[in-house]
């Protein structure tokens, strides 16, 4: 008889081994494998000793120049502060640039796409990749960072200031850099995506540098935090960078959905959200002396956001895709409400109106009391605003009834944005063209100029203008008039995907108790 085999016991992990395994597993894969990729491979090493190289050339430079006083460690300060800035604002950017790049073109985007991971979660992990970097960078400099506040010159507050802000920044700049990359599914927007990205993230960097080179950054930055306004500034800042970082991100996921996926609703509730928060933000921090001047500009700012966000919410495709119809709330009052959050050029159109009225009565309830305001009349400024509106109503429907003449593809929703401002440059050209070619100069505003919104405006704002305000706003609450047809039957479209929904409900749950 043979002895049996004595059976192989594995060895027991370490318990701090098995930890970090599992909080490894619980971490974004992208996270992981793009912080594993950066540190490979060669532009972070290099970058890292290009680095320490220039941090010890500052470092010998203030030593050798050093004679006492706070000017010594205002001086490392800076040249360590201009060090990080362009590997903040274009080499972390960049990488994450390339690095989707890649991916498009070796076809991983798609071998992602089919995995668990979700769009929202592959940008983020790219974010977080990047955040790392910083944190990586940031450690390589910081002892020249911390010697600077030992010379003197540089306070605890002042450091904080400016590293949050480079930290904002960053994270920023590598949305947008995230986002343009996606373009690149468009094999003819590549090229042009990364000019912009390389032209517009190195001007940034290059200006920061002669901007924190100068030490106009560390007087602004020390002017702040002796100004009542700090809260107010730092608080734009952060929150303009949060609002950017979030449209970036909903851009990217855009891009990443497949076609038939819901890729509008997240920019209709980033749209809607605006105005509360916007102005929230100036009856918490504005001061109430400001207040005159920032709540029309906010205003008129937020009108021009909705106009932009209209071009695209009106250029989409009409009906519902299957996918979406699949997930329409099955109550027939929810899915009623949902409806202007859905995709559809004909929903978009009356989500863009229910912006509208939201920001026009967050306004009137919220107006200044005093009555001064951004052009120092309010009527004037009530007669630019009601104008704009109705113009952007007028062209908004010519390109809506545009791209209602194309085919319903998705290639034709860029088409049609591409057209949209195009219609206005139409409508400024050619009766100036007229004009020269058949009168002999351009002298007097006519009606054929009706449809150039710069010239019209300009002369119906006038007191005399009355007769061209009330045809302006006439076309335009025309317009809006013509559309209810179409914003109804989006909204039947809608309620008739809850309704088929609820009788396939009602359909399988018999059969679920029969088979049971």
């Amino acid at each position: 008889m043979t002895a049996e085999a004595a059976p192989v016991v594995a060895a027991p992990i370490p318990d701090r081994l098995d930890l970090l395994t599992r909080l490894s597993d619980r971490l974004n894969p992208i996270l992981v494998r793009e912080v594993q990729q950066a540190v490979k491979g060669r532009v972070f090493v290099l970058t890292v000793l290009g680095a320490l190289f220039v941090n010890v050339i500052i470092a010998l430079v203030v030593a050798s120049n050093y004679k006492g006083g706070a000017t010594g460690g205002r001086g490392a300060f800076d040249a360590g502060l201009a060090t990080l800035a362009p590997l903040l604002l274009f080499i972390v950017p960049m990488q994450a640039y390339q690095s989707m790049q890649s991916e498009l073109r070796g076809g991983m985007i798609e071998q992602l796409l089919m995995s668990e991971l979700r769009p929202l979660r592959i940008v983020a992990g790219k974010l977080g990749a990047a955040m790392v970097q910083f944190v990586l960078y940031l450690s390589v400099l910081s002892p020249l960072l911390a010697t600077s506040y030992l010379l003197r010159g540089v306070d605890l507050p002042t450091i904080a200031v400016c590293l949050s802000c480079a930290l904002v920044f960053c994270v920023a700049a590598t949305s947008f850099a995230i986002a343009a990359a996606l373009q690149g599914m468009l094999p003819a927007m590549r090229p042009i995506a990364w000019l912009g990205m390389a032209f517009g993230l190195g001007s940034a960097s290059l200006g920061m540098v002669g901007y924190i080179g100068s030490g106009q950054c560390l007087r602004d930055v020390g002017w702040l935090l002796r100004s009542s306004e700090f809260g107010m500034v730092t608080s734009a800042v952060l929150c303009g960078a949060i609002a950017g970082t979030a449209l970036m991100a909903l851009v990217a996921q855009a891009y990443l959905a497949h076609t038939f996926e819901n890729r509008s609703t997240g920019f209709r509730v980033f749209l809607l959200l605006a105005p509360p928060l916007s102005f929230a933000w100036v009856y918490t921090f504005v001061q109430a002396s400001h207040r005159d001047d920032v709540v029309p500009v906010a205003t008129f700012l937020l009108s021009l956001l909705g106009i932009v966000f209209g071009i695209f919410m009106v250029s989409e495709q009409q009906k519902l895709s299957p996918r979406v119809r699949a997930h329409v709330p099955r109550n027939a009052a929810l899915a009623a409400c949902s409806s202007i959050f859905l995709p559809g050029r004909d929903r978009g159109m009356a989500c863009w109106i229910a912006y509208f009225v939201l920001l026009a009565g967050l306004a009137l309830v919220l107006w200044p009391a005093t009555g001064r305001g951004f052009l120092n009349m309010p009527q004037s400024f009530a007669r630019v605003s009601t104008l704009t509106l109705a113009y952007a109503a007028i062209y908004l429907t010519l390109g809506k009834w545009l791209r209602g003449r194309l085919p319903e593809t998705v290639v034709f929703n860029h088409g049609a944005r591409f057209l949209m401002p195009l219609l206005v440059v139409v409508g400024c050209l050619l009766p100036l063209l007229f004009d020269v070619l058949v009168i002999g100069g351009v002298d007097n505003w006519h009606f054929g100029h009706l449809l150039n919104p710069f010239w019209t405006i300009d002369r119906a704002v006038r007191d005399s203008g009355a007769a061209i305000r009330g045809l302006v706003w006439t076309l335009g609450g025309g317009c809006l008039l013509v559309q209810l047809p179409a914003m109804v039957r989006g909204l039947l479209e809608v309620t008739a995907a809850a309704a088929a929904r609820r009788a396939q409900a009602a359909t399988v749950a018999p059969a679920s108790a029969v088979e049971g």
